[in-house]
């Protein structure tokens, strides 16, 4: 208790001080100006790294005019703006946009007039911190800055007083961001195909000084994206299989590239060296799906079914989603029996003549014929007809006609058995016992048994 109160008396007798220090510092006459900074009279007015000029020579009087000694009462030298323009040169020059406090003329808003951190005598740490007092919505709780707001350089970008351009800019459009991005003019310039947005204005995509999203974009890039490519962005999300590649995390810019390329549809890469960047093994769907890898689409040894021969996997696969299953075009059965009808091949009718199961007798149109009885149509139009998969691989095989070697069939990997000859050939799969046919002369079966037990 006894401290205590000695403490306290200690801090009152400190108080008491002060204030009779205060009061006995203050002056009641003119006093040399050289003495109007001291440690107990505005000791922070020379605490700036940089200072202006005339507090730098003691040359108070040339913004303050003492009005009464007795009670230290001092007014400014002159009114508003004239302070600074009696020194400073702040002439607008009829510049189509000139900064509000310059034509307010209120200069002490961005500038201390004692000094700053900079020549330019701004409020705060920096430039950034002195226009964040206005423009308070710039990048507030953003989590990505744009570097020069960030590094408080917001000159770097606008002119402080007047400007020829919209928002005081030093340049105007484009040229303003290839004025740092200089890499991305090059890239421009080397590129066949630009995106558009990029033609006009960057701004289109980004936000100049801060965003949520990474690269100050002005939304999650699917979003982004949609605003522009609708047509595409329904098809990615509103259909039923989705491919999630294109609506997940980086979305379209896992394929293509968002300002300039080498390849048609702004591509990162060949279409089908993208694809294979996932699909050269298995893939989780977000349903919880496996999906089987292709690894046989890179194979050099074997022979390709035609789009993917010419690298474009979206000749049979709507890339950004579908309503078929398997992110397909058109559709096309899974199963490996089902009745035959022609809606049900859609995709293979893309580019294969449909008269290949639709005709009992084809000379001309198949080599896979007995005499002039087209094989395919045995197999594939009837009731309990096999899909164009049952014989054929989808991607890629080690024979002529993608013709399999195995077929899956339920957990079992059923041999196909063909073997081709000069005007004919013949198979020995799982699903019926062997049997050869020949274009020239052909083989001769009990038609009804063959068929009975295909």
């Amino acid at each position: 208790m006894r401290s205590m109160l000695m403490i306290l008396l200690v801090m009152l007798l400190a108080a008491g001080v002060q204030e009779a220090r205060a009061a006995a510092s203050r002056p009641t006459e003119a006093v040399p100006m050289a003495s109007c900074v001291s440690a107990d009279c505005h000791g922070d007015v020379k605490s700036h790294r940089v200072l202006h000029g005339p507090v730098n020579v003691n040359a108070c009087d040339s913004c303050h005019t003492l009005t009464d000694a007795a009670s230290h009462s001092f007014k400014l030298a002159r009114e508003g703006k004239e302070l600074c323009t009696f020194c400073h040169d702040i002439t607008t020059d009829d510049a189509p946009v000139v900064h509000r406090p310059v034509l307010d003329g209120e200069c002490s808003s961005c500038h201390n007039p004692h000094g700053g951190k900079s020549r330019a005598m701004t409020r705060g740490a920096n430039i950034r911190e002195a226009c964040l007092s206005c423009h308070k919505d710039a990048d507030e709780g953003m989590k990505f800055v744009h570097g020069p707001s960030a590094a408080g350089a917001c000159d770097s970008c606008h002119l402080s007083h007047k400007s020829n351009f919209r928002k005081l800019l030093t340049i105007e459009g484009n040229e303003l961001c290839f004025d740092c991005h200089r890499d991305m003019r090059r890239q421009l310039a080397q590129a066949n195909v630009v995106h558009k947005p990029v033609e006009g204005n960057c701004l289109d995509c980004h936000d100049p000084h801060s965003s949520n999203f990474t690269m100050q974009t002005k939304a999650a890039p699917a979003d982004l994206c949609l605003s522009c490519h609708q047509a595409d962005m329904k098809t990615a999300l509103a259909g039923k299989h989705k491919h999630s590649v294109v609506t997940n995390d980086q979305a379209c810019i896992n394929c293509h590239t968002s300002h300039g390329s080498q390849l048609a549809d702004l591509m990162k890469d060949e279409p089908i060296n993208i694809c294979m960047q996932c699909h050269s093994k298995p893939q989780q769907a977000p349903d919880g799906r496996k999906v089987a890898g292709v690894p046989e689409v890179n194979d050099p040894k074997l022979i390709k079914h035609g789009p993917i021969r010419d690298g474009n996997c979206s000749g049979c696969h709507s890339t950004h989603g579908s309503d078929v299953q398997f992110l397909l075009a058109k559709t096309y059965p899974a199963a490996f029996y089902q009745q035959y009808a022609d809606e049900k091949y859609e995709l293979c009718f893309s580019c294969h003549d449909r008269q290949l199961v639709q005709t009992a007798e084809a000379r001309g149109l198949t080599n896979f014929r007995n005499g002039e009885q087209n094989l395919h149509y045995l197999h594939v139009n009837r009731e309990k007809g096999r899909n164009c998969r049952s014989c054929h691989s989808t991607h890629a095989s080690p024979n002529e006609l993608h013709v399999r070697e195995s077929v899956p069939f339920g957990k079992w990997q059923m041999p196909i058995g063909y073997q081709k000859t000069q005007t004919g050939g013949s198979c020995a799969p799982g699903c019926h016992e062997p049997y050869e046919y020949d274009r020239d002369t052909p083989r001769v079966y009990n038609t009804a048994a063959a068929e009975k037990e295909l």
